[in-house]
């Protein structure tokens, strides 16, 4: 995924954790813009998954991962070998 524009990150910076921000909220950090390039940023942000909808056009920054994701908190990074996935003394008769 290509990184993120100069003024995502800028409006990024400017956004508090958890704080619903309503389109014209998010145009105050970069008055210059208009309303349709404010929406396209934030969509590169929720593509990103730097922020997330609130509403019909408001939103949230909140960082979220994909679903697809291993959680790094749970990872074990030791590696298994085949024969500790399976219990072959258990069952001997069967690959006599």
């Amino acid at each position: 995924m290509p990184p993120l524009s100069e003024s995502a990150r800028i409006i990024l910076d400017h956004m508090e954790p958890d704080r619903r921000y309503g389109t014209q909220d998010v145009r105050a950090f970069c008055p210059e813009m208009g309303i349709e390039r404010v929406r396209d940023i934030m969509h590169e942000l929720w593509i990103h998954r730097q922020v997330e909808r609130v509403g019909y056009s408001a939103w949230r920054r909140h960082r979220s991962v994909s679903p697809h994701a291993p959680d790094p908190r749970t990872v074990d990074a030791r590696s298994v070998r085949p024969e500790e996935l399976f219990d072959h003394a258990a069952f001997t008769e069967f690959f006599e």
